[in-house]
């Protein structure tokens, strides 16, 4: 029996080369519409681009949104930033109407203008304060 007749096709092959040196692996080649199977042409050709398009639409409504909603609020807060300052302004000016007022109570409040007020109502200064004494039967005017 000769021993090519008998071998194994397989096994009866040369070897392979030598395994290559170890370097960067590329990636596959993407199969083209001329190298792809029948049945992924077909699939391909179905829907070619549709699963893009409603991504892409709602990418762009999402970004208008957003900016509508942040121009919104940039407005907001600039309004509330004018009537905090007009609340800030009518504060002061509060403030300064309240020392104002607590002036003009301390001076209306001072012994000197409580006379003044009293003569101009006709009221006259009191007599000196007599004090009776009780041991001696009289007043206090009596023993000068």
């Amino acid at each position: 029996m000769s021993t090519s007749s008998t071998e194994d096709p397989l096994r009866s092959r040369p070897r392979a080369r030598a395994a290559a040196p170890a370097g960067p692996r590329r990636a596959p080649a993407r199969r083209t519409a001329a190298t792809a199977p029948a049945g992924a042409r077909a699939a391909e050709a179905a829907h070619p681009n549709a699963p893009r398009m409603p991504f892409v639409l709602l990418v762009l409504g999402l970004l208008g949104g957003a900016l509508v909603t942040l121009l919104m609020l940039h407005a907001v807060l600039a309004e509330d930033t004018f009537e905090i300052s007009t609340l800030q302004q009518e504060n002061r000016e509060l403030a300064q109407e309240e020392q104002a007022l607590r002036e003009m109570i301390l001076h209306a409040e001072s012994p000197d203008r409580i006379a003044e007020a009293a003569e101009e109502l006709g009221m006259e200064p009191g007599e000196a304060p007599e004090f009776i004494d009780l041991g001696e039967g009289g007043t206090g005017r009596d023993a000068e």
